[in-house]
Parts: C-alpha cells; structure tokens; sequence
C-alpha cells in the first residue's frame, strides 16, 4: 500500500482500522517510511509480544497474549500506531470487545489499533466504529469466493 493511501487512512480520525490483505509483511514494511517520520509504530505478533517497530529484538513487557496487549494499550498514555497482526481470531473472545471499544472512547491520547489480516469478520458490537480497508487483492479475492 502506498505512503499516501495509509496516511489518508491514518487521518480519518478512526481508532480501530481493519486492513485487510494477503501480505501482512509487506504492509508492515509499507508503514516503516511512517516510523521513519517519527511517528510511534508498534507491532504485535502472536506468541512474540509487542515492540516498537524500529526496536524489534527489545519486547515490551506483558504484551504476549492478546488480553495483555490491548490493555496496555488502553493504559498507555502515548501516542501511538499499534499493528496486531493476525488478530483475526482474538476478536472471538468477547472480553477484549469492552475494552477494545474503551479505547475508541478515550477521549485523551492519540492511539490508533490498525488490525492487519487477511479477510475476516468483525464482532457486530465494534462495526460502528471500525473502518475497514482492503487491499485490491484482497478484494478480488473475495469476489471470486463469493461467486464459487
């Protein structure tokens, strides 16, 4: 995705945003011009925890489980572009919901959840303040699922 599509993306003002593609590592790497700008991106991996993006061997404490995760990102008081990857699955368990849409409500902090997967579908609750985003891939992809 090009630097400028993901800055549009950025600037919409939503804090929970569903990218969706078939090549999360490349869309990790489009967002390094990004860190490289000064802006704090961070990336969680399932099994690995979180780090900033440009500090990629130094894990940030109790971050490995997605739980752990989004409450820290709930407390932090930081600026932030927080990357989950692969979190497609974790939006089964209903108990990060709550706190997923406590951090769309803050009101103090400029913290954006970007979730980077392939198609997925998204919790009802959380659809009103969720923009969702895909790749042309993606997209072609999905038509021709549909219509097989």
């Amino acid at each position: 995705m090009h630097q400028e599509n993901l800055e549009k993306i950025l600037q919409t003002g939503y804090k929970l945003i569903a990218l969706e593609t078939n090549s999360p590592e490349q869309t990790i790497n489009d967002f390094r011009p990004l860190g490289r700008e000064g802006k704090a991106i961070y990336i969680w991996e399932k099994g690995i925890g979180m780090y900033r993006m440009e500090a990629s061997h130094i894990k940030i404490p109790n971050t490995r489980t997605p739980e752990m995760v989004i409450n820290h990102i709930r407390q932090s008081k930081l600026f932030g572009i927080y990357l989950l990857v692969g979190f497609s699955t974790e939006l089964k368990d209903r108990n990060l919901i709550p706190v997923l849409d406590q951090i769309i409500q803050q009101k103090k902090g400029n913290k954006t959840i970007i979730l980077v997967d392939h198609y997925f579908e998204y919790p009802h609750k959380i659809m009103g303040n969720l923009l969702i985003t895909q790749e042309p891939d993606v997209k072609a992809e999905n038509k021709l699922n549909h219509i097989a």
